[in-house]
């Protein structure tokens, strides 16, 4: 399985609570400028799983309009900025064996990088920039291997 971990685009910084933050023009051009580029390496998604947090709602916005093949999307609880990465890890394993392929997921910090670490732990625990991406490829067995890491100001 072939897995991206997002982290959401700029966000501003003041709202009535953490979780309705929405993302700013930034944000939302970062998200774009990496949805582009995930795209014209012809990625492709079958399932997503985001954050229900505006934000990361947001984001998938902005994502999801370059890819219109994604057939399953779910909003999950785990994917909150102090979320579990081994709840989360558990939901992957499950889209796993129902037969999904390549998986997009949209979250925070911390998160993203817990996430890369219990699915590679030699990977350690990467520091994602907002609409960073993480490329983790997931072998039948469950082990994870970090491919590569894409931040926004490498895609100029």
């Amino acid at each position: 399985m072939n897995i991206y971990i997002m982290r959401h685009g700029q966000a501003q910084m003041m709202a009535a609570s953490d979780a309705e933050r929405p993302l700013t023009a930034v944000g939302k051009e970062q998200s774009k400028n990496m949805a582009g580029y995930l795209a014209d390496k012809k990625v492709e998604f079958d399932a997503a799983i985001v954050s229900p947090y505006v934000r990361a709602r947001q984001t998938f916005a902005v994502v999801s309009s370059f890819f219109s093949k994604i057939s399953h999307i779910q909003s999950l609880d785990s994917l909150i900025p102090s979320g579990s990465a081994s709840v989360t890890i558990k939901e992957i394993l499950a889209l796993q064996v129902k037969g999904v392929k390549s998986l997009l997921i949209i979250s925070h910090l911390p998160l993203v990088g817990y996430m890369v670490n219990e699915l590679d732990p030699a990977a350690g625990s990467p520091s994602f920039s907002t609409s960073a991406v993480a490329y983790v490829e997931l072998d039948d067995q469950g082990v994870g291997k970090l491919l590569s890491l894409t931040v926004p100001s490498n895609l100029n």
